[in-house]
């Protein structure tokens, strides 16, 4: 597996839980199972962890070429290779032939060129906009693994075949709740995820101060880490709008902390524009929490009830439209939890895993 970050990065997300439940599995059924990832801050080059042997070098911007440098030598030692694309490719097809190479990638980068460059990389926003078509037709005649119908119906109008490409299901690690219970007032919002312009978290804010312009008792837990500077962002957007003793910032929380503030909460707000698959979306229902969030790729593969996606144009006016009819109708409210719940249910790592060797195989 080459990818950019592995489990432990400071900036690793979903991706990285995705890919390290899976492979964990794969070694434990007898596979040889190695992850080549970038290096950070207190990382051992070398170490195995569940099984999985863990090769870091370089970092975020150098790791494709170190990657390459290595696998030149040991290309001869695996079965098969498989190159997760987030953002930058590994370029595989150049130096892998085809039996032995597979695509990973989850969602497509497209304007998140524009959002999520910062400082002189930004001069390269519009070269890696231009390139990303063009680097994945290169891909065409490889094996292609991913999320969501959204991300398949993408990368094949970007020309690889619907028939080289398999969607393999999502699961979760958290624990889901063994009933549905009450839930308790105030009306509580919750956001999860990374603090990065990439996750429009200040659009969830809008959202939170329109539902509150209608519900005067409504909460909002933020509940991640990023970068100070956009957390600083914020902070001033909800002190501007008097509501900082009604936002309540929690930063990075246990994974049981996670679960307990999903479980209490009424709504969960997902204001991301592109993802390969929200997960964050799946483990709020596992705790009995419906999402509402952007008719957008990957966000209603995630969400799936067209009575909770708000259109894209319409914004967080759109969403707050959403949350407040769930919050007026008590009936509506319970079917919309009480189906998320039942599909997290039904989810397992396992049943992941072994849709990604079937891929592997094919």
């Amino acid at each position: 597996m080459l990818s950019w970050r592995s489990p432990g990065h400071p900036q690793g997300g979903g991706a990285e839980t995705l890919t390290f439940e899976i492979l964990k599995r794969i070694a434990s059924r007898g596979h040889e199972v190695t992850w080549f990832t970038a290096s950070f801050s207190g990382a051992l080059e070398n170490e195995t962890i569940d099984g999985i042997r863990f090769v870091r070098r370089g970092r975020q911007w150098t790791v494709h070429l170190r990657a390459w440098r290595w696998l030149r030598r040991h290309k001869d030692e695996f079965d098969v290779v498989v190159d997760q694309i987030n953002t930058l490719p590994f370029l595989t097809p150049l130096h892998v032939q085809e039996p032995q190479r597979r695509l990973l990638i989850f969602q497509t980068a497209r304007e998140y060129w524009w959002r999520q460059t910062r400082g002189l990389f930004r001069l390269a926003a519009p070269l890696g906009y231009l390139a990303e078509p063009l680097y994945l037709k290169a891909y065409r005649s490889t094996r292609t693994i991913t999320i969501s119908e959204s991300t398949r119906a993408e990368l094949v109008e970007l020309g690889i075949p619907r028939a080289r490409i398999s969607v393999i299901p999502m699961a979760i690690t958290s624990p889901v709740v063994e009933e549905l219970r009450p839930k308790a007032r105030p009306f509580r919002l919750i956001v999860i995820g990374r603090l990065t312009p990439a996750k429009f978290v200040e659009e969830a804010v809008d959202v939170f101060a329109r539902v509150y312009n209608v519900v005067p008792d409504s909460v909002l837990d933020i509940v991640g880490s990023g970068d100070p500077k956009y957390q600083a962002k914020l902070e001033h957007d909800i002190a501007n709008r008097g509501l900082s003793d009604l936002v309540e910032f929690h930063g990075r929380v246990s994974e049981e902390r996670k679960s307990e503030l999903l479980a209490r909460a009424h709504v969960h707000v997902f204001t991301s524009h592109r993802e390969g698959w929200g997960l964050t979306v799946t483990e709020a229902g596992a705790c009995g929490t419906p999402t509402v969030g952007y008719d957008a790729p990957g966000v209603r593969d995630s969400i799936r009830d067209p009575r909770l996606l708000g259109a894209l144009p319409d914004g967080p006016a759109g969403l707050a439209k959403r949350i407040v009819a769930l919050h007026e109708d008590q009936v509506l409210y319970e079917e919309v939890r009480e189906e998320a719940w039942r599909f997290a249910r039904a989810l397992s790592y396992e049943k992941t895993t072994n849709a990604f060797l079937e891929a592997l195989n094919a």
